[in-house]
């Protein structure tokens, strides 16, 4: 496979922490809290007109926060399911039942059918765990350990099977 290009306008570029996060209050069901439990990785990756979309650092991390050489180093508490590099990895606290959808609301994005964050489209949203193609609801897709969640509206992009995540994730 070849490298896909990165979407240059600012629809492709969406910063995390909204408001609430950013303040730590809740977000649905889920809560901010400093923790130390174990967490598991999923990696997502998204694709909107067959160019990439970034899942920024900081989903799921409440303020106060550093950034170190692109990545964000939590000070406060944070959310069952955070990303700390702008990777696609989202780290999910073990012994919960999370969905796509949890991370699409602590990111503060809309994801549906015909939608994703900020765009729309004609055509139905097409979504993949493990390069195989889900049907339904993509909210609903469980965030499992290792999982490969790949996203894709306006256009199709071979998705991967796998990633490689580092030992301890």
């Amino acid at each position: 496979m070849h490298p896909w290009p990165i979407g240059s306008t600012p629809g492709y570029l969406v910063r995390a922490a909204p408001t609430p996060v950013a303040q730590g209050r809740g977000v649905g069901r889920l809560r901010c809290e400093r923790e130390s439990q174990a967490r598991f990785g999923v990696h997502i990756e998204l694709f909107v007109r067959r160019q990439v979309m970034i899942v920024p650092a900081g989903v799921g991390v409440a303020k106060p926060y550093r950034r170190r050489f692109g990545r964000v180093v939590p000070g406060g508490c944070t959310y069952p399911l955070r990303t700390l590099e702008p990777t696609g990895v989202v780290e999910v606290r073990t012994g919960q039942k999370l969905t796509l959808r949890d991370v699409f609301a602590v990111w503060g994005q809309a994801l549906g059918t015909r939608r994703l964050a900020g765009f729309r489209s004609q055509s139905p949203l097409l979504a993949f765990v493990g390069g195989r193609r889900r049907v339904g609801d993509p909210g609903a897709i469980p965030l499992t350990r290792h999982a490969e969640i790949v996203l894709e509206i306006g256009g199709y992009v071979r998705p991967h099977p796998s990633y490689l995540f580092r030992k301890g994730l």
